[in-house]
């Protein structure tokens, strides 16, 4: 089941390809028009465990080969009616393959499945506020739905792209300085290359075969299409000592540093006559608890801020529902900073 997967685990991937998503301009290419990405092409060897759980491949062989062949539109919302800016953002769509699988019988297989991702931003010149994507990966048995929001208390600070202090700049083009590697070069003007190496996939580096690699081809500036925004979360009162253990949003568990179960009658959902069959609240400890900044070289190298999370102190709520399971984060005032839907496939 992939409901035992962290949904961070499962963005991995999704990570790689966002970070594609706009041509950046260095110092020495500023004078150069910005252009936005039209298509993403490429191959990525699942070597790390966290790809593998990512699409849903728990019972194969680490190493399969994923072929990707993705199309990148930008979107804007309307309807926000809490929004200070009007949230903007892409939506992604295409194919992924998985060939080269191997089962624990030893047994070869292919996975065949579309990819479908919407992300949001409302931001300032200098700030991100929130935060919606919504990731569904349609392939079967191995399928996932996965929709999400984080709201930044305070404010994000965004700068623009510092390449200097990320990315080392080489005869070839960019390279990381810490963390997975990345490179990349330009190929003509309206295409980039982009190579590196997974985290988690311990036999890649600079020196060896990279994980993956992939041609994200640009074109000007396009008019955004509109989307209805995402709905907003509703909050009620359920009496939590009568209800059982939550179980579809274990995997979290993994991520997060969470203390002793706390008594809450307070549970959120995007639907607001929704009944909870299961729920429970654990106070968390950030002491322990990580910060999210997944591959940030990837984004600041190009041109897409970095998706970074800071766990706040407060409570982690878990809610399972009759076709769809809850997770939430609310900080000491009680505000919902970060809410996650695993949908039923």
């Amino acid at each position: 089941m992939f409901g035992s997967i962290p949904v961070w685990e499962m963005l991995v991937l999704v990570v790689v390809v966002l970070a594609t998503l706009s041509l950046a301009t260095p110092e020495s290419e500023s004078n150069q028009q910005v252009l936005e990405v039209s298509e993403i092409t490429g191959e990525m060897r699942l070597t790390s465990r966290a790809s593998m759980d990512a699409l849903g491949l728990q019972d194969f062989q680490i190493g399969p080969l994923a072929t990707i062949a993705l199309d990148v539109h930008p979107i804007q919302s309307q309807g926000c009616t809490e929004c200070q800016t009007i949230p903007t953002g892409f939506h992604i769509s295409g194919e992924v393959t998985i060939t080269e699988l191997i089962d624990s019988a030893g047994r070869n297989g292919r996975v065949e499945g579309t990819l479908n991702i919407t992300y949001l931003r409302e931001s300032t010149d200098t700030h991100t506020l929130r935060e919606w994507f919504n990731v569904d990966w349609n392939a079967g048995s191995a399928s996932s739905h996965w929709v999400g929001m984080l709201h930044h208390t305070p404010a994000k600070w965004t700068p623009s792209e510092e390449f200097s202090s990320t990315f080392l700049e080489t005869a070839q083009g960019f390279e990381s300085r810490t963390g997975p590697f990345v490179s990349f070069h330009s190929v003509g003007e309206t295409s980039r290359e982009i190579e590196g190496c997974l985290p988690g996939g311990f036999s890649c580096s600079k020196a060896s075969q990279s994980d993956y690699t992939m041609i994200a081809n640009f074109t000007e500036p396009r008019t955004p299409s509109l989307i209805a925004h995402p709905e907003n979360w509703h909050m009620s009162s359920s009496n939590q000592s009568a209800l059982d253990q939550p179980e579809g949003m274990d995997g979290i568990h993994s991520i997060l540093s969470l203390d002793d179960t706390v008594a809450s009658s307070e549970v959120w959902s995007p639907d607001s006559n929704a009944t909870p069959t299961a729920m429970q609240t654990w106070s968390i400890n950030t002491s322990n608890s990580p910060n999210f900044s997944p591959m940030t070289p990837f984004f600041q190298a190009l041109g897409l801020p970095s998706i970074s999370y800071d766990v706040p102190d407060g409570t982690w709520t878990e809610a399972d529902f009759s076709h769809y399971s809850t997770g939430v984060i609310t900080n000491e005032q009680g505000e919902l900073v970060l809410s996650l839907v695993r949908l039923d496939t």
